[in-house]
C-alpha cells in the first residue's frame, strides 16, 4: 500500500500543502511553512525565498509582488482656532514636491503574513474595521506641510492611510490563492510515480503562477504504469495539459504582472481609533 504512487501522492508535502491552502480553517502560516520545506526537499530557491518573504516580510522594494500593492486614501488630521479635523483626504499632489513620488494612495503592503493577520485580528477586537498606516517619516513631512502653508490658524498633526481590513484580508486570500496555483502548476507536470516535484518543475511553477512567466517546454516519460500506459509530460506557452492515455487535466494558473511601482515608505502601522 505504501508504496502505491497514488498513496504515496496523497501523503506527499505538496499534497499537505494543497490540502492546506483549499481549506480556510487551516492556518496560513503553517502552510507556508510548508512550502519553505518542500523548497528545500526539491532544491527549489524560488519556492524556498518566496515562501520565506511571505513569512518574514519583503525587505526590497522590488521584491512586492502585484497582488500586495493597494490604492487606499490618504488622509491628514489636524485643526484650525476652532475646530479639530480628523480624516480629512487629500491628494498625493498636496504634499511636499519632493515626497510626492515616494507617497501617494498607492500602499505597498511589505509586512509578514503574521503581521498582516495581527493587524486585522487587533482591530477586530478593537471593533474597528479600518487601520492606520503611517509613511515612513511622515513627522518630518507634516512639519513641512505646516511650514509651506504658513498659515498660524492652521496645523497639520498627522499623515496616514486609512485602510480596510478587508483590503488587507484579500491580499492574505490572494496569497493562499497563489500557494494553491502553485501547487497545481506543479502536480500537472509531475508524473504519475513522482511525490514531488523535480526542482525544475518547481522553479517553472513559481515562474508562471508568480512572476507571470510563460511556461517552458518539459517533456517526461516515465517507466510504464500498471495499466500498461506511458505517462507523458508536455507543456508549452500555448498549451498546458497533463495527458495520461486519453485523460488530459489542464492546471491552473494565476499569473501576475504589470508595471515597476514606487519605492516603499513605511514601516509602521496601528489600529485606528474611532473618530
Amino acid at each position: 500500500m505504501q508504496n502505491d504512487p497514488v498513496f504515496k501522492r496523497d501523503r506527499s508535502l505538496l499534497a499537505e500543502i494543497e490540502r492546506g491552502a483549499l481549506d480556510d480553517r487551516v492556518s496560513l502560516v503553517a502552510t507556508l511553512r510548508r512550502c519553505i520545506a518542500l523548497g528545500h526537499q526539491t532544491h527549489s530557491a524560488e519556492v524556498r525565498e518566496w515562501a520565506t518573504r511571505e513569512l518574514h516580510g519583503y525587505r526590497n522594494d522590488s521584491e512586492i509582488p502585484e497582488y500586495r500593492i493597494i490604492h487606499v486614501p490618504l488622509m491628514i488630521n489636524g485643526s484650525t482656532l476652532t475646530h479639530r479635523i480628523t480624516g480629512e483626504q487629500i491628494s498625493a499632489t498636496d504634499l511636499p514636491d519632493f515626497v510626492q513620488e515616494h507617497i501617494s494612495e498607492e500602499l505597498r503592503l511589505a509586512h509578514s503574513v503574521g503581521d498582516l493577520q495581527a493587524l486585522v485580528r487587533n482591530a477586530e477586537r478593537a471593533n474597528k474595521t479600518n487601520v492606520m498606516m503611517v509613511p515612513l517619516g511622515a513627522a518630518e513631512v507634516v512639519k513641512m506641510m505646516n511650514h509651506l502653508m504658513q498659515d498660524r490658524t492652521r496645523v497639520v498633526t498627522n499623515l496616514y492611510w486609512d485602510v480596510s481590513t478587508a483590503r488587507i484580508e484579500g491580499v492574505l486570500e490572494q496569497i493562499r490563492t497563489k500557494l494553491v496555483g502553485l501547487a497545481s502548476e506543479m502536480r500537472a507536470v509531475m508524473t504519475d510515480d513522482a511525490s514531488v516535484p523535480s526542482s525544475e518543475q518547481a522553479d517553472q511553477a513559481v515562474n508562471f503562477v508568480l512572476n507571470g512567466g510563460r511556461r517552458n517546454t518539459i517533456n517526461v516519460i516515465s517507466s510504464q504504469t500498471g495499466t500498461g500506459r506511458t505517462s507523458t509530460v508536455t507543456t508549452n506557452p500555448a498549451e498546458s495539459a497533463v495527458r495520461e492515455g486519453h485523460r488530459s487535466v489542464d492546471p491552473a494558473a494565476y499569473a501576475i504582472g504589470g508595471p515597476k511601482h514606487l519605492d516603499r515608505s513605511y514601516w509602521w502601522f496601528e489600529a485606528r481609533s474611532g473618530w
